[in-house]
């Protein structure tokens, strides 16, 4: 009875001492939100095991950085993988992870990490269809947040910017896409992100950054373009910009038409809502500037965050990210 009872004691001291054994599952899901709109996990800072397959080796540069996810795939079921010090795994390895949970600004990772391997050759989990609109409040995006998701029938309504983001629409929102496992100028034959370019299919990692949910392509197989459609060649759109970006109190929208054309120029927020019109008019072959001070259709300010400018007219129509700052 007395080795019995030494032997459950020193089990339940191992027990506690060690990692908490999660599934991925149990580390993301939560329906708490915490603060600037984020759902941070209830493990934050506490030292977890848990097991995956991986789905994506290297991100912004780091070749020990990895993704994982449940065999099943699908919401809350995948996580990043910071720094784990293995440059060897490859997608399809099974791994068993003990790290801490970490939220880096709102995205949940897992730091501080020892890894196993404990098989290979296993199925990449199948992404997960979500829409645009899913992707642009966190209330739907958080659950794919780690996780392989997929866009399909997109238009690509913004150029890459200088982070190499880019910004497609499927008709239920705007999403971002983004260049977090190689640079689209780097593959052969370069890929090229021209407005109203349409692609049937992109593939990708869903990571959270400057309160944005972004999709990271793995490689150039993620993405399956349809036949390039060119922006309509009768536009009279020559250029639309805006400055500054990001803006304190306001910012100057320019745009030049090469001939007379009625104008709208409409503000959005991430959500797709339409905050205010700006301009609805016919104007002239020449540059315009129209001011955006920062309010709403009801004159009150808006939240500093994320805005989107639409300027339309009959043949075309072009949206740009701006950023409103404190």
């Amino acid at each position: 009875m007395k080795k019995f009872l030494v032997i459950t004691f020193m089990s339940l001291f191992l027990i506690s001492s060690s990692a908490y054994a999660l599934t991925i599952y149990d580390i993301q899901h939560t329906t708490d939100p915490g603060g600037d709109d984020t759902y941070p996990s209830t493990y934050e800072d506490q030292e977890v095991t848990t097991t995956g397959i991986v789905t994506a080796i290297g991100f912004k540069g780091y070749k020990d950085n990895f993704w994982m996810s449940m065999p099943e795939g699908g919401a809350w079921k995948g996580i990043y993988v910071y720094m784990s010090g293995d440059t060897t795994l490859v997608p399809g390895d099974e791994v068993e992870v003990t790290g801490t949970v970490t939220e880096y600004y709102g995205f949940t990772e897992l730091t501080y990490v020892n890894t196993t391997l404990l098989s290979s050759g296993n199925p990449v989990p199948e992404p997960t269809t979500v829409t645009c609109g899913e992707l642009m409040a966190s209330v739907t995006a958080e659950p794919y947040e780690g996780t392989l998701v997929e866009l399909n029938n997109v238009t690509v309504i913004q150029e890459q910017n200088d982070y190499g983001e880019w910004y497609v629409d499927d008709g239920t929102g705007i999403a971002q896409i983004d260049d977090g496992f190689f640079y689209l100028d780097s593959v052969t034959p370069p890929i090229v992100i021209e407005v109203g370019q349409q692609w049937e299919t992109i593939i990708g990692c869903l990571d959270y950054s400057y309160d944005e949910y972004g999709v990271n392509p793995r490689t150039p197989d993620d993405m399956v373009e349809v036949d390039a459609v060119d922006v309509n060649p009768n536009s009279s759109i020559l250029s639309i910009n805006n400055s500054p970006n990001p803006f304190f109190l306001n910012t100057d929208i320019s745009f030049s038409l090469k001939y007379p054309e009625n104008v709208t120029i409409e503000i959005y927020n991430l959500l797709g809502q339409k905050i205010t019109t700006l301009a609805n008019g016919n104007f002239s072959a020449d540059t315009h500037i129209i001011k955006w001070d920062g309010t709403d259709a009801e004159g009150q300010t808006v939240a500093d965050g994320v805005y989107f400018y639409k300027l339309s007219t009959p043949e075309n129509s072009i949206s740009h990210k701006m950023l409103k700052v404190k």
